[in-house]
């Protein structure tokens, strides 16, 4: 058995597959961070909007 996984792991063919698969799990990750961190920019924009509204509404007395 320890042969038979020591000849696969030294396969050219399958190394490359596991290469190739890492690559994708690591652009599927990264893409995840992306759209995570877009959201909170987004998410932060929203808040910071909100405040300054709020901040305009107090100073006019209207809060």
């Amino acid at each position: 058995m320890y042969e038979e996984i020591k000849q696969v792991s030294s396969d050219p063919i399958i190394d490359d597959k596991l290469r190739q698969a890492m690559i994708k799990q690591m652009e599927i990750g990264y893409q995840q961070m992306y759209e995570i961190n877009l959201q909170m920019a987004n998410d932060m924009f929203h808040l910071e909007s909100e405040a300054e509204t709020i901040n305009d509404n107090i100073v006019k007395g209207e809060w």
